[in-house]
C-alpha cells in the first residue's frame, strides 16, 4: 500500500489491472484497486477500459491496412504486367480509348460499356466519359444563352422598315405578347 506521501497514478495502476485482466467489470476492477488502497470509482475504470478497447481497435484497423497493402503490393511485384484494375496489359483508361476508337462515331459512354462489359472489364460511364473527353473524343457541349441574352437568327435578314411595320403592328394589336399569339396561331394555319 502506498503511503500519503507516495503519489500514485491511478489511471496506470488501471490500465495495468486491465491488462492483466481484460474481461473484468468495472465495479471489480474499482474493489480491487481499493484492496491495493487506490479510491478509483467504476465510472473512471469503464472510461479507461473504454479507451483501451479504442485504442486497441485502432490498432488492428492499421495493422488490417498493413496487410492489405502489403498483400497488394506483393501481388504487383509477383505479376508486374497483370492489372488489378481489370483491364489486361494496361490501365482501364487505355482500354477505354482503344475501344472507342474501334466504335463508329459519335461514341457514346454507354456503348464503350457495353464493349468494355465484353472483354470483363467493369468501368462507369462517368469515368468513360472524362477519358473520352481527355482523349477528344467527346465534344464539349455550349451551354444555351439566357432569354432575351441573345438576337434570334431571323433578326439579322430584318430591315429597318420590317421593324417600323412590326412597331406599327404591336401599336394595333396593343402588345407584343397579343402579337407574339396571333404570328403563332397565322403559323399553326399555315
Amino acid at each position: 500500500m502506498p503511503t500519503e506521501t507516495e503519489k500514485v497514478n491511478k489511471s496506470a495502476a488501471v490500465r495495468k489491472y486491465l491488462k492483466a485482466n481484460r474481461k473484468s467489470m468495472p465495479k471489480d476492477v474499482s474493489a480491487a484497486m481499493k484492496e491495493q488502497g487506490i479510491d478509483v470509482s467504476p465510472s473512471m475504470v469503464s472510461v479507461i477500459k473504454f479507451n483501451m478497447m479504442k485504442k486497441r481497435a485502432a490498432k488492428r484497423n492499421e495493422m488490417a491496412v498493413v496487410v492489405a497493402r502489403t498483400a497488394k503490393n506483393l501481388a504487383r511485384r509477383a505479376n508486374p504486367a497483370a492489372s488489378t484494375n481489370g483491364a489486361a496489359g494496361g490501365t482501364k483508361a487505355e482500354a477505354i480509348r482503344t475501344v472507342a476508337k474501334s466504335l463508329p462515331k459519335p461514341v457514346r459512354p454507354r456503348d464503350v460499356r457495353s464493349e468494355l462489359a465484353k472483354q470483363g472489364i467493369e468501368a462507369s460511364t462517368t469515368f468513360i466519359g472524362k477519358v473520352l473527353r481527355s482523349a477528344g473524343m467527346k465534344r464539349k457541349r455550349r451551354r444555351k444563352a439566357a432569354a432575351g441574352t441573345a438576337a434570334p437568327a431571323v433578326a439579322a435578314s430584318l430591315s429597318i422598315d420590317d421593324l417600323v411595320a412590326a412597331k406599327k403592328l404591336v401599336g394595333q394589336v396593343g402588345s407584343i405578347e397579343k402579337v407574339k399569339v396571333a404570328l403563332a396561331a397565322l403559323a399553326r394555319l399555315g
